[in-house]
This record gives C-alpha cells, sequence and structure tokens, in this order.
C-alpha cells in the first residue's frame, strides 16, 4: 500500500504514524485505533467508525450520546492521552457501598 499522508495541524504526517481517539461525552479519552497497519487503513472518520461499531446503530448510538472521534498523531498521543487514567466524571462507588450492596446480595455473612 502507498503511504498515506495526512493534514494534521498543518503538518503532512503519515497516516501510520496516527490514532484515531474515542473521546466520552465528558471529553475523557477513552479508546483508540490505530489509523493504518499492514494493508487496513482508516483515513477518514466514517471509516474509522464503522471499524469500532460495525453495526450501524451501534455508531448511531454513541454519536447521539456525544462520542467523538479525533485523528492525531502518535507523538501528540504519547504527550497528551492517557487512556489508563481513570476518567474523574464518573462516579466511582464507595467501600461502605460495595460492601452495603454484597451484604443485601447474600455476598457477605
Amino acid at each position: 500500500m502507498p503511504e498515506l499522508k495526512v493534514d494534521i495541524d498543518g503538518d503532512l504526517v503519515a497516516l501510520q504514524n496516527c490514532t484515531w481517539i474515542t473521546f466520552a461525552p465528558c471529553g475523557c479519552p477513552c479508546g483508540a485505533l490505530t489509523a493504518a497497519f499492514g494493508d487496513e487503513a482508516f483515513a477518514t472518520e466514517a471509516q474509522a467508525w464503522q471499524e469500532q461499531y460495525p453495526l450501524k446503530r451501534e455508531r448511531d448510538k454513541y454519536q447521539r450520546q456525544g462520542y467523538r472521534l479525533e485523528l492525531m498523531s502518535f507523538a501528540r498521543y504519547r504527550r497528551e492521552i492517557d487512556l489508563a487514567a481513570r476518567c474523574p466524571h464518573v462516579k466511582a462507588k464507595t467501600s461502605q457501598q460495595t460492601l452495603d450492596a454484597a451484604a443485601a446480595g447474600g455476598g457477605l455473612s
């Protein structure tokens, strides 16, 4: 496959050196898709959506909920994105809530 290049913020970047980042409605990154590898290439946002969610109803659902994709270079990804970081917008259950739920369900005696 010939080397595909994309214009990202005025710079030409090889598509194989890029990734599509999925952002949750809150703005936190929550997924990634390598833009090109081997004979596969996802040069457009529509192609990336289809690769991540093959069913149109899935794509529509996530887009309605406010998820979005952004193409970025691996360099920017390494600088700015941490997919291992916990989203601060999701309320975590406290230990006591978890213990209470387990006790109510018979998990603790």
